[in-house]
């Protein structure tokens, strides 16, 4: 591509409550205003940014859009002196994807607010690894140890454990040290969970039967939820007293 334009996944809306997706070219004109002009390298795919490329007005209001909640690459050029030329950066949340052309374009523009520089001894591709998911999963945990919590505390669930945010919650929490009963509906999925550090894997029909009652048996000093929904109302009611839950997603 030249200067002038680049490649993107665009998301039009062809009729009424009807969207097409198509890889093609954009202007850089086109971009929304910005004091930082990124060239993407990596980006990642999320939920969101499947409910944007179906035409969900809830997360993107106006089409043709490119979505990617995530962006990783380095700066162009910036209004921001903090951000020079060939500066590695990051750029996640915010508007990024849902109303604001995202990450699945080969260049974003957006305030400088937004953009964080790359940690030293991180590379561009690793930090869309972890991306949105990694960051979620790693406030999660940050919440929980605020809150007192410790791998002495006792057993850790993770439900969704084998989606984006539960996986990365798996295992940084075995990381950390801490002993984790991973919750999925895919069962297929256990040796993986057990892979990254899951000390069982339990099947999440088993926390949607639980008993409807007020208390259940203590099982876990904490709970990183994903999930929402009875599975978390389950997973509240079997955790010990002064237990810590978070909880995360649309």
């Amino acid at each position: 591509m030249d200067k002038k334009n680049f490649r993107a996944f665009i998301v039009s809306e062809i009729a009424q409550g009807v969207f097409q997706s198509r890889v093609g070219i954009r202007g850089i004109e086109s971009l929304p205003a910005g004091d930082v002009l990124i060239r993407v390298r990596y980006s990642s795919l999320n939920y969101k940014d499947a409910l944007s490329a179906r035409g969900h007005k809830g997360v993107t209001k106006r089409y043709p859009h490119t979505p990617g909640i995530d962006a990783a690459g380095e700066v162009v050029c910036s209004g921001d002196n903090r951000f020079a030329e060939g500066t590695r950066v990051i750029v996640t949340g915010f508007d990024l994807g849902m109303n604001t052309s995202g990450g699945f374009g080969e260049y974003i523009r957006v305030p400088s607010q937004w953009v964080v520089k790359l940690p030293d001894g991180m590379a561009v591709r690793e930090s869309m690894v972890y991306g949105t998911a990694g960051m979620t999963a790693g406030l999660s945990l940050m919440k929980l140890e605020r809150n007192g919590l410790t791998p002495n505390s006792g057993d850790i669930l993770v439900t969704g454990a084998s989606g984006g945010v539960g996986c990365m919650a798996v295992a940084l929490l075995a990381k950390r040290g801490y002993r984790v009963i991973a919750a999925t509906g895919k069962p297929e999925q256990s040796g993986f969970l057990h892979s990254i550090g899951a000390i069982e894997v339990i099947d999440r029909k088993e926390l949607e039967q639980m008993p409807v009652r007020a208390m259940l048996r203590e099982r876990w000093a904490g709970v990183i939820d994903s999930v929402g929904g009875r599975i978390l109302e389950a997973a509240i009611r079997a955790t010990k007293r002064e237990g810590s839950v978070t909880c995360c997603g649309l």
